[in-house]
């Protein structure tokens, strides 16, 4: 089990693989973290929305999935690449 909390783990994933999805990131800490209860469908969005809100990282597109839910693609920013330095 990793040390690193979920959030910072998010923002690593991502930077690691650029044009990730929200459900690509879900399935993957799902299997790192498998009992922490914020690694679900509403708590990755959550950390996410906030990653995006500080200009970690941002949204490259969207798109509906073949059961009609939403799939986000996200790359890190210059400033949250900076960053990356802090976290992993």
């Amino acid at each position: 089990m990793s040390q690193m909390p979920v959030k910072f783990k998010v923002a690593h994933v991502i930077f690691l693989n650029e044009g990730v999805s929200n459900q690509e990131i879900l399935k993957l800490l799902k299997n790192e973290y498998p009992l922490d209860r914020s690694v679900n469908e509403k708590g990755i969005n959550d950390y996410l929305l906030a990653l995006k809100a500080v200009g970690l990282i941002e949204l490259t597109s969207a798109s509906l999935d073949n059961n009609g839910n939403l799939k986000q693609f996200y790359k890190i920013t210059d400033y949250g690449a900076s960053r990356m330095k802090y976290i992993s």
